[in-house]
Parts: C-alpha cells; sequence; structure tokens
C-alpha cells in the first residue's frame, strides 16, 4: 500500500514539475504586440531600401517643406513632393496610369478631390490596409472615437477636424446679433451687400448648399432657399481671398462660405471681421487636410512608414502645427491655432459623411442653374 501511494505521489510531483517547466503561453496582447512591431521593423527596413516617397499636395509652402523635413530627419527617407490644386493632381494621376507609370506614394488633398474624382476614376487604393501602428490604428485615438474615414472603402482620412462656419460679417457694416440664422441673409436690406464663394464648383460654397440639403433642410428646400439667395444678387468668385478682403475692406458686408483660412488671416491683421454664429450650425471638415494612396504606389513600403508616421501623435503634431488647424487626434496640439477654429459650447457642427460628399457633385449641377443670373456678371 506504502508502494502504491509512494508511486502515486511521485507521478503527481512529476506532473506538478512539468507544468512548473512548460513555457507559459504569452498573453494574446503580447503576440499582438510581436505582430505589428515585426511587421512594422520589416516595412521600415524596406523603406528605407527603397529610399524615397514622393507625395502629391494641395497644400504647399512651409507645409509641405516641414512635413518633409521631419520625415526624413526620423526615417533617412527622402521625401519629394509636387504642388497643385486637386484637378491637376488628378490629371497627372490620370496621364500616368495611361501610361503605365508608378510614380506617386501618397495623395494629401482635400475630401471633394479623392472622393469625387480620384476614387470614381479608380486612382485610389485602400489606406486601410496601410495602418499599422496601434497608435494610428485604435479607435479611441480619434477625436470621433473612430478611424476617420471619409468612406466605407476606407480611400481617404482626414487628418484635420476644423469647424466650418460659413456667414462673416464685417463688424462695422453688421450688427453683433443681426445674423443668427442663414435665412437672414434673406432680408432685403442684404441685397448687393453679399458676396459668395462659388457653389459650382468644388470648394466651401459647394460644400455650404450640401449642408443645407443633407443636414439641415432637404433638397427642395435647399434649393428654394437658393432662389431666394439668388434674389439677393451675391457677387460671387472662386478667388477665396480675395472674398475675405472685400469684406474686410467693407466692399460687402457679408460674405458666405468663405474659406476660413482666409478670413482669419485677416482677423489676425485687424481687420473689422466677425463669424457669425448662426443657429443651424455648421460643418466639421478636413478642408485640404485629407491623406489617400495611389492603387500602385511607387514605393510601396515607403508610402506605408509615410502613412502611419504622418497619423501618429508625432507626426500628426508636426502637421497641425504647421498647417495651423484643429488635429483629428484627440492628442492634438492646440497651440497657435485660432480658437475660432474649435466648437463654442452649444454650436451645431455636423461631421462630413460619405453621403455628403458625394451629393455635392449634384448640388453643384443644381447650383449652375439656380445661379446662372448672378454668375454671368
Amino acid at each position: 500500500m506504502r508502494k502504491v501511494m509512494s508511486f502515486t505521489l511521485c507521478v503527481c510531483a512529476l506532473a506538478a514539475l512539468i507544468v512548473l517547466c512548460k513555457p507559459v503561453a504569452a498573453p494574446a496582447a503580447q503576440k499582438a504586440k510581436a505582430g505589428w512591431e515585426a511587421e512594422w521593423n520589416k516595412t521600415v527596413e524596406a523603406a528605407k531600401k527603397e529610399g524615397k516617397v514622393l507625395i502629391y499636395s494641395t497644400p504647399g509652402g512651409d507645409i509641405i517643406r516641414t512635413i518633409a523635413s521631419a520625415f526624413e530627419k526620423k526615417y533617412g527617407i527622402k521625401v519629394d513632393w509636387v504642388n497643385g490644386r486637386g484637378e491637376q493632381l488628378t490629371q497627372r494621376m490620370q496621364q500616368e496610369k495611361v501610361a503605365g507609370i508608378k510614380a506617386v506614394d501618397v495623395i494629401m488633398s482635400g475630401d471633394a478631390t479623392t472622393q469625387t474624382v480620384m476614387k470614381p476614376m479608380g486612382l485610389l487604393g485602400n489606406l486601410g490596409a496601410q495602418l499599422i501602428l496601434p497608435e494610428v490604428t485604435d479607435p479611441q485615438a480619434w477625436i470621433s472615437n473612430r478611424i476617420p474615414f471619409f468612406d466605407k472603402d476606407q480611400t481617404g482620412l482626414a487628418i484635420l477636424h476644423t469647424s466650418q462656419r460659413y456667414v462673416i460679417i464685417n463688424t462695422t457694416l453688421v450688427k453683433e446679433n443681426e445674423i443668427t440664422s442663414y435665412k437672414d441673409l434673406l432680408n432685403p436690406k442684404w441685397k448687393g451687400k453679399i458676396t459668395m464663394n462659388d457653389p459650382t464648383i468644388t470648394g466651401t460654397g459647394n460644400a455650404f448648399i450640401t449642408m443645407l440639403a443633407v443636414n439641415l433642410w432637404g433638397v427642395e428646400e435647399a434649393k428654394e432657399y437658393m432662389r431666394q439667395l439668388v434674389k439677393q444678387e451675391p457677387a460671387i468668385t472662386s478667388d477665396r481671398r480675395l472674398q475675405a478682403e472685400w469684406v474686410a475692406r467693407g466692399k460687402y458686408a457679408i460674405s458666405l462660405a468663405t474659406n476660413f483660412e482666409n478670413a482669419i488671416e485677416f482677423i489676425n491683421l485687424g481687420s473689422p471681421l466677425a463669424f457669425a454664429k448662426v443657429k443651424e450650425g455648421g460643418k466639421a471638415g478636413s478642408g485640404a487636410g485629407g491623406l489617400a494612396v495611389p492603387a500602385t504606389p511607387a514605393h510601396p513600403n515607403a508610402s506605408k512608414v509615410f502613412v502611419n508616421w504622418i497619423l501618429s501623435k508625432e507626426g500628426h503634431a508636426v502637421f497641425v502645427k504647421v498647417y495651423g488647424s484643429p488635429g483629428s487626434r484627440k492628442d492634438a496640439p492646440r497651440e497657435g491655432i485660432p480658437p475660432q477654429m474649435y466648437p463654442e459650447p452649444g454650436e451645431k457642427f455636423y461631421e462630413e459623411t460619405e453621403e455628403s460628399i458625394l451629393f455635392r457633385k449634384d448640388m453643384g449641377v443644381f447650383a449652375k442653374e439656380i445661379f446662372a443670373p448672378v454668375l454671368k456678371k
């Protein structure tokens, strides 16, 4: 009996020893960490061998130079870029596609260009598939608690998140609370005293009328509002800086759908301009701060490294600071960014959606017909 018990105890002891000596399986989080780190290190190494990344960018000047310098300093990968308006960059990409040329790696442009022009032409790739870093893929890192893709296909993403107010007044010509609704602009006293960004083409004017239709009143009421607005004989222009300057100088009392950055430029110069806070609200959008990748990047690894870096806390901060607009990340810096670009308590701002982006083209067609009498002037 003792021998049996002794044998049993030995077996149990041996089993316990085996359990103690057996390697413990790594927690799932550790495995996940090892997975993304291995992929990231491999991608960075391959990117350095490619040695270059080419960006087609709407933001130009000091903005792209500052971004390029910071990225090159961190990874030793050269950054080249081509600046141009959205339609110019689209044309260039289409020509390269037809010729079978792989050139561009990253696209930095607004949502209207990437989603309504480049994407339908088959020029964009899956940006979501490029994301590796956990600080980028974590939905909680972003102010909307989701990765701010423009579309369900994840071909574009908003780096910036600016609260766009659409009415600007000259404070020497308009009283502080005289404009509290978009419909106040239909008051006969403002006839001939309003300038408006061209609603028939890509830009703030088109985004404004699309918001009226998609977020506020529906298509028919929005169209009727435009018909009434035409009777006010607004001065239509596509020159964004000139539009802000006209109101700053008092040529017009009110500016509708002005480019935000240009308006703030004149405000900072001491011009008598102010944003009217209307009850209907405004739009929260990316402006020119959008990101996309081509269907076939010339330097796929360098493209992936740049995308992850610009969306990380570090790269995102570089872009936000030099651009001077609020970022989409919760940890985006706010120093030096005009406070008017952030929402105030109680203000309404509608998030941009794929539906509203795509509907801009239809609203542009309606605008060409409705605004024809003033467009000819």
